[in-house]
């Protein structure tokens, strides 16, 4: 067993995790552009076809549909807008150029044709973000959370099926070309967590993070999507959990536990220590690191504020670490344990190109 192969307490603050075959979101079309306007009783011009709308991409990239019709002939007349061009595959259709300045409007522009589709693509930004197909006879889980500043066990060689294991950094966050380097939570240890671990959000409702996980789901580099439910493991608690309903995450497993089996521990700055911590020696012993078990949402009794103050007083020089508390107080709503449904699925580039893991099956 690996030295990084700490076990955690069954607390009700413990783990999460997701991963999802990705289906396209499109981009919506912009409007046609106004026809221009003739002058009065000189002989108005024709006016310009309005153009269409940018055609909405799948993943990323796509063709801008064509141009719309030209506008109308009367003389002395202002040319009426064209009709906007139909949006690409995918694209919202572009709205009618509006009618010339001048004189009365032309005869109708001929409609614009439609424009091609957009490719395939992968996901990214908001508006091209690859969304997984819901989750269908999936388990039954719950999330907690943790950040305990160790090298996670998938960080050991021995520990990685195939594939290069994770990397570690430095106690400034470097990362360190020696994967072999002793874990912090050891005595002497220098090979902590990356603050590039953090989650983050895809779009409203699809974000990307790591986990720790146990039993027949811990496996290095593996990949879970996870489904909310609204409900969480917390008797009678519902603390921000609500706003999580039909919400997806996708996360990687990078560490172990003694975590439940369908129990995931989302790695989330302030999210608590665990059985070890290595954050004090990295952050300094001054810092506040809350409950051991769910750190500052625990210790603020479940206030949003409250955590804000701790985590702008802890990382305001640490803007990796800082995205990550936002993410929880405003993505993730500060949800205490929340419940999900959750399956295997294939990893997506997003996970693995930030670990270095790759995906065991």
């Amino acid at each position: 067993m690996s030295t990084n192969l700490f076990v955690r307490c069954l607390s009700t603050f413990l783990a999460l995790s997701t991963v999802a075959c990705l289906s396209p979101r499109s981009g919506e079309g912009t409007g046609g552009t106004n026809g221009e306007g003739g002058s009065g009783g000189t002989g108005g011009k024709v006016g310009s076809g309005g153009t269409i709308g940018t055609g909405g991409t799948i993943g990323t990239g796509g063709s801008t549909g064509t141009g719309g019709g030209t506008g109308g002939t009367a003389g002395g007349q202002g040319g009426k807008g064209g009709l906007g061009g139909a949006g690409g595959v995918g694209g919202a259709a572009g709205h009618a150029g509006a009618g010339g300045a001048g004189g009365h409007a032309g005869a109708s522009a001929t409609g614009g044709t439609n424009g091609s589709g957009g490719t395939n693509g992968s996901g990214g930004t908001n508006g091209s973000v690859m969304h997984p197909p819901p989750v269908t006879n999936g388990m039954s889980g719950w999330a907690s959370r943790y950040w305990d500043c160790c090298k996670p066990a998938c960080g050991w060689k021995g520990n990685v099926s195939h594939g290069s294991p994770m990397k570690s950094c430095d106690k400034s966050d470097n990362v360190l070309s020696d994967v072999d380097a002793t874990n912090a939570c050891q005595s002497g240890g220098s090979a902590y967590m990356c603050w590039s671990g953090v989650p983050w959000e895809a779009d409203d409702t699809l974000s990307y993070g790591f986990a720790a996980a146990s039993a027949g789901n811990y496996a290095c580099g593996r990949c879970y999507q996870i489904q909310f439910t609204g409900t969480n493991n917390m008797n009678g608690d519902k603390m921000g959990t609500p706003a999580l309903n039909g919400k997806t995450m996708i996360v990687q497993v990078i560490n172990n536990g003694g975590v439940q089996a369908t129990q995931f521990d989302l790695l989330i700055p302030g999210g608590g220590v665990g059985a070890l911590n290595a954050c004090s020696s990295q952050w300094g012993s001054s810092v506040d690191l809350g409950t051991q078990y769910g750190g500052w949402l625990s210790e603020c009794n479940g206030s949003a504020s409250c955590v804000q103050q701790k985590c702008q007083s802890a990382f305001s020089d640490k803007p990796d670490l800082m995205d990550g508390c936002n993410w929880f107080l405003g993505w993730f709503g500060a949800s205490n344990n929340p419940d999900f449904t959750y399956q295997k699925i294939a990893c997506p580039s997003a996970l693995t190109q930030k670990s270095g893991l790759s995906d065991p099956g």
